[in-house]
């Protein structure tokens, strides 16, 4: 996945803009890119140099050839639609060295439902009905080695339930979709302020016929409902980076982060001030790393770089506001905070035990001491110990500022 970096710094021409307009996410374009490849094989008067879909006979499968297995397995995905039919990809093969060398495909209905699955103590909803059928339909696909064109090796046509009429198709669930052209026309239209059932009403009637839009009220929902949820968080994004912006403007020394997805998302947010950047070269021997979960509106993590003064006061170091809670993630985090502190490590690191963040200390700080934070140990203890005079104790050997030789009496 590609990623973009932005360092905010005290620039003022680093200036956004309204580059937090929505765009469709690289998974929509996937599927727009495979939509309009496998409407041109339907519509195409020939299939692999020989007749149209609709006239292949069994004895003109046999013969295809195909220049990659995606060829192979689009060509399949048409030739069901044709059909009245829905593919799913089944068994593969592979060489040594990993590759894929020979491909199944097989009508969705082939199989049994394992029945193990439906009698689950803890299923929260009802099973879906049983659709399968163990239908005989399927299609293999291997490779030549020696002209390294993808032949047919099995094939069967035959199936054993009813075939989806060809007028009906297009509202196979995995056929149905919205189009670029839809997309763009039902954004234009809500951004206006039409209602979703009028909008679904307008554009059945511009292709004659709700049978005829190529997707059903629920997906027209479903795609608005994402289209609203991404402008109200693009929103939020834009205003974050604005105020990151005018922090830096007021402070030279203020330093701010922030990483974009491949579909132009804020992805992961770093941010520490002038006196956070000096309070860690005086303090920061000694560091807390604590995530604090779910505790805002996106139920992303928020992860606080902390330490104390000579007061015994808290002080901050930095801030980080991450999208998921992965190695790679706490890896760039800690290598961001590294880099704003002008390289200086700290000396010890105490986190709450969470596995990742212990790896990505142990891959970015492999130097550095890491322990447990005291307020999860007393926690343990309370858990595991009964004894309320050893607990006091141990409270007090975690809390109270004794040097070593108390500590040790003690």
């Amino acid at each position: 996945m590609s990623i973009k970096e932005d360092d905010v710094k005290n620039d003022s021409d680093n200036d956004l803009g309204d580059d937090f307009d929505y765009q469709p996410n690289a998974e929509d374009d996937a599927k727009d890119n495979d939509v309009d490849s496998l409407d041109s094989t339907i519509k195409s008067e020939e299939v692999c140099g020989v007749k149209r879909i609709a006239d292949l006979m069994v004895e003109d499968i046999w013969s295809l050839e195909f220049r990659t297995e995606d060829e192979a397995c689009q060509f399949y995905n048409a030739y069901s639609c044709w059909h009245g039919f829905i593919i799913r990809k089944d068994d593969v093969v592979r060489d040594n060295q990993g590759r894929i060398i020979s491909r199944q495909l097989v009508c969705n209905k082939e199989g049994w439902r394992n029945m193990r699955y439906l009698d689950l103590d803890e299923r929260s909803r009802e099973a879906r009905s049983l659709t399968r059928t163990k239908c005989p339909a399927w299609l293999r696909v291997k490779l030549d080695y020696g002209c390294g064109r993808w032949k047919v090796s099995c094939f069967v046509e035959s199936h054993n339930h009813d075939l989806t009429p060809p007028q009906f198709v297009h509202l196979v669930p995995t056929n149905r979709r919205l189009t670029v052209t839809d997309k763009v026309q039902v954004k234009n239209l809500h951004n206006f302020g039409v209602k979703t059932c009028h909008i679904m009403g307008y554009i059945a009637f511009q292709k004659g016929g709700y049978c005829q839009a190529g997707f059903t009220r629920k997906d027209m929902y479903n795609y608005i409902d994402r289209y609203r949820r991404s402008k109200i968080k693009n929103g939020d994004a834009n205003s974050a980076i604005n105020y990151l912006i005018g922090k830096s403007n007021n402070d030279p020394l203020f330093f701010g982060k922030y990483t974009f997805t491949s579909d132009e998302r804020l992805e992961h947010i770093f941010w520490a001030d002038g006196q956070s950047i000096i309070d860690y070269h005086c303090f920061g021997d000694i560091i807390a790393f604590d995530s604090t979960y779910k505790k805002n509106k996106y139920n992303n993590p928020l992860v606080i770089f902390s330490g104390c003064n000579h007061h015994r006061q808290t002080v901050i170091f930095g801030s980080g506001l991450l999208s998921d809670e992965t190695i790679e993630t706490y890896k760039w985090l800690l290598e961001t905070f590294i880099k704003v502190m002008g390289g200086k490590s700290p000396k010890a690191v105490i986190t709450d035990g969470d596995l990742v963040i212990q790896d990505a200390i142990k891959n970015v700080l492999p130097d550095v001491t890491h322990r447990l934070c005291g307020w999860h140990l007393q926690r343990n203890a309370r858990e595991n110990i009964k004894n309320l005079n050893f607990l006091r104790d141990f409270k007090g050997l975690i809390y109270d500022n004794n040097d070593h030789r108390d500590f040790d009496r003690r």
